[in-house]
């Protein structure tokens, strides 16, 4: 197993996180820096005996995953072993995201803080403010390498979260919303200034930017995907490369026909028949289907 530690000779640079986890882009040290406050905030540590750093092969393609110090977060080896072995089972290999576990030291993750930390300071930079104070967990003895699928030079990438993909069975009888866009509806249509009465606007029609999970797996014709919502995933899909705009009626026949969706639908129904209010927290399938209903969908 890869072991990083503070001589391991690469940088890691802020990407995105979560509410549990953060991730970084992992490339090669290009030169010997022992000063933490080095110009691009990265990781570094030794080279080879011709001076030339180089890159494990094993961290080519991937991106770095590590996880929060924050006491609701699972340890990554939990994580990950409910992931090899309930979530994995359930799709063709070729449809996930390869994920691979590595050992951390916590020299490394102290200075992967130290990074998030400059990260804070740097206006310019892309942490978000709502994170800000949050750091990785030095406890933590392991990480996790998941194949880089953002866009590049050649491929464009599509990112984003298909949510629940069924009515929810705690839902109202006759819903004419699903969970995700009653959510949405609350959400936008309460007033939440301090000083005024917050006031359901009850006639109000649901976004057109957002995307309805239902859509995505719908057989019948009507339920089409709006315009605007596809817009709002597109615009939403970082670092793509290209203008989508002539890919649209492909992107929108892809998730009409391709059956990961359906499948991903069908499991969160399988996984978690009752509904939430219905159900033991510390249920494998029902902890499953959360993760499920919580997963991100990649179209590259």
């Amino acid at each position: 197993m890869l072991v990083l530690d503070k001589d391991t000779p690469i940088r890691v640079r802020y990407h995105a996180e979560g509410a549990a986890n953060v991730v970084f882009v992992v490339t090669s040290s290009r030169n010997v820096v022992s000063n933490d406050d080095e110009d691009d905030y990265g990781i570094v540590g030794t080279t080879t005996d011709d001076g030339i750093p180089r890159i494990d092969t094993r961290l080519k393609g991937k991106l770095l995953r590590l996880r929060k110090d924050v006491p609701s977060v699972t340890p990554i080896l939990d994580s990950h072993w409910h992931f090899q072995e309930h979530i994995e089972p359930l799709f063709p290999a070729d449809s996930l995201v390869e994920q691979l576990l590595c050992k951390i030291t916590p020299d490394f993750v102290k200075k992967c803080n130290a990074a998030l930390r400059r990260e804070e300071k740097e206006p310019s930079k892309k942490r978000p403010i709502k994170r800000h104070g949050v750091n990785l967990s030095e406890s933590e003895t392991h990480g996790i390498l998941i194949t880089d699928m953002r866009s590049d030079t050649t491929h464009a990438s599509i990112e984003f979260k298909p949510k629940w993909l069924a009515q929810s069975p705690t839902a109202p009888a006759g819903s004419k919303r699903c969970r995700t866009c009653a959510l949405r509806a609350m959400r936008d249509n309460v007033k939440h200034d301090s000083n005024t009465p917050q006031q359901p606007n009850a006639g109000k029609e649901p976004r057109a930017d957002f995307l309805c999970p239902l859509t995505l797996v719908s057989d019948n014709h009507d339920d089409t995907i709006h315009p605007s919502s596809l817009e709002s995933i597109l615009v939403k899909s970082k670092g793509a490369p290209i203008d989508f705009v002539g890919f649209k009626d492909q992107i929108m026949s892809f998730f009409h026909q391709t059956p990961l969706l359906r499948l991903l639908r069908d499991l969160q129904i399988q996984k978690d028949p009752n509904g939430i209010l219905n159900i033991d927290p510390s249920n494998v399938d029902f902890m499953t289907a959360m993760a499920l209903r919580d997963c991100t969908f990649f179209l590259k």
